[in-house]
């Protein structure tokens, strides 16, 4: 029981880090994604990523954008 519990703990703890493990859904079937076809670096605050499902053939972008060195730094500060 006490194993069944830890190993529990871990995956919602695995999910919590990962942040985009619930967030790759196909916008058209719902299907979860495991990973983009493509990424592109854009600058160092933005990456692209291009996305097909497998299982309606559905294709789309999405792009993610960071937080800046200062941004960071005034957080860690505060």
């Amino acid at each position: 029981m006490a194993l069944h519990a830890e190993t529990a703990a871990r995956t919602r703890a695995a999910r919590t880090r990962l942040t985009t493990y619930s967030k790759n859904h196909c916008p058209q079937c719902g299907d979860w994604l495991l990973a983009p076809d493509w990424s592109e670096y854009l600058n160092e605050r933005c990456v692209r990523h291009t996305w097909s499902c497998q299982d309606c053939g559905y294709q789309f972008e999405t792009a993610v954008f960071f937080a800046s060195r200062e941004d960071d730094q005034r957080a860690a500060a505060a």
